[in-house]
């Protein structure tokens, strides 16, 4: 068998689907969590222990860490397989002999860097008015010129919603806290991204692509924690699919006006705006391409007005991974490797919906047991939790969409039974 080397900052999805294709696996990545498989050489990061804190993710995670981690199994590998968090350009210095060995994109600064990718595809695609600063003067001169439009800040590379504020030139002018909050952003950033915001409903396409082709296997609804009820905060915490009417009315406080007729034109215009975004971008394997359903306000209250914003394109393996499996019934990485060797999966077509959410501690806790049908990378019993950290991901494959999220909701009520808040 094969020796295939996974990384990133949670590999156990794909760890999963290789185990079935008889793979000698092995994985790097920050987590390990209880439902990790067993019997999986595996490194970590995070060493997890009973009444001590995990810290912050975004203070002790590197990519060179995962890399260093697993030195000890790159020579033995046969191939490589990148998730969230890792690309081939961190492949450097004593890696870079390794990269040949990657399946799927070798190199992907021309995405990442958003602010580059703009610059390249803007006059083909529709997508909101973009600049690059590097200190918060550039900012305010962007704000007053544009004293009408609102705007998110964010980094120009990775992100995941973090380090993200909507802002306009008032709130810019009235806030010393939102101006020194870009100042932290920038000290470790260098330069950040200011992008018009668009009022709409998330959404993202998965697409599966070869060096000729590309073909989008998935629609779905993207949740972030604004959608669902944490004003202001813009990390990703899950998605619903398939992209239909009950998809869509979810979490929105736009009226829909689409009947099924008008849902599978928009799908129809999404996959074949993700098609050729990610031909354009010369990119293989699986792909991510997250876009907004744009939105505007008039006489007759917030509707949606059809117009589709693309935002940015994720050139890995997506959140949206294990529910794509369960929906279409397939093994995601086993599609992504024929991808990259030039075969593209044939017709699917979903067989229920499915909803994923990421939960984030509200505040300092000590986990209990969290051992519980539908629960996924679930901490150690007894592990302390930073607020706003990463707590359980919960994942319902359902027939209906208000069920589901009905059953979610029980699962949050036991979830909130099993942790205990401590006191600083």
């Amino acid at each position: 068998m094969d020796n295939l080397v996974i990384l990133g900052i949670d590999t156990r999805p794909q760890v999963n689907s290789a185990l079935k294709l008889k793979y000698n696996v092995y994985s790097s990545a920050y987590y390990t969590t209880i439902d990790f498989p067993k019997n999986v050489l595996e490194k970590h990061i995070l060493n997890e222990e009973a009444d001590t804190s995990c810290g912050l993710f975004e203070e002790n995670y590197s990519a060179k860490k995962l890399l260093i981690n697993v030195r000890d199994y790159l020579d033995s590998a046969d191939n490589i397989i990148l998730t969230s968090g890792i690309s081939g350009d961190d492949f450097t210095g004593e890696f870079k002999k390794y990269k040949s060995k990657i399946i799927g994109n070798k190199s992907t600064e021309h995405v990442s860097d958003k602010y580059r990718f703009y610059n390249k595809i803007s006059n083909k695609f529709l997508c909101p008015m973009t600049f690059l600063i590097s200190d918060v003067d550039e900012l305010g001169e962007i704000l007053k010129e544009y004293d009408d439009v609102s705007f998110i800040v964010k980094p120009n590379k990775g992100s995941g919603g973090y380090d993200t504020i909507h802002l306009n030139y008032d709130a810019y002018i009235k806030d010393n806290q939102i101006k020194n909050s870009i100042e932290n952003i920038l000290l470790s950033q260098d330069e950040i991204l200011v992008q018009e915001f668009i009022s709409g409903v998330n959404i993202s396409s998965s697409v599966l692509a070869s060096s000729t082709d590309a073909k989008t296997i998935m629609n779905t609804r993207l949740l972030t924690l604004d959608d669902i009820g944490f004003k202001g905060d813009y990390r990703y915490c899950g998605n619903i699919m398939p992209l239909d009417i009950k998809s869509i009315q979810q979490f929105t406080r736009f009226n829909i006006p689409h009947d099924e007729i008008g849902i599978k034109n928009l799908n129809e215009d999404m996959n074949m705006l993700s098609e050729e975004i990610i031909k354009e971008s010369k990119l293989i394997g699986s792909n991510g391409v997250d876009l907004i359903l744009s939105g505007e306000e008039n006489n007759e209250g917030n509707i949606l007005n059809n117009d589709i914003y693309l935002i940015e394109v994720n050139p890995r393996f997506q959140g949206t991974y294990e529910c794509v499996e369960k929906v279409l019934s397939i093994n995601l990485l086993e599609e992504h490797i024929k991808a990259c060797n030039g075969e593209l999966i044939e017709e699917l077509n979903p067989n229920a919906h499915a909803i994923k959410e990421i939960l984030y501690a509200q505040s300092k806790i000590k986990q209990g047991n969290l051992n519980i049908d539908g629960l996924y990378d679930i901490s150690h019993e007894n592990t302390i939790i930073e607020k706003d950290q990463p707590l359980v991901t919960i994942i319902k494959e359902c027939g209906n969409v208000k069920k589901g999220l009905k059953e979610i909701k029980s699962l949050k009520d036991k979830i909130n039974s099993n942790i205990y808040p401590i006191d600083n």
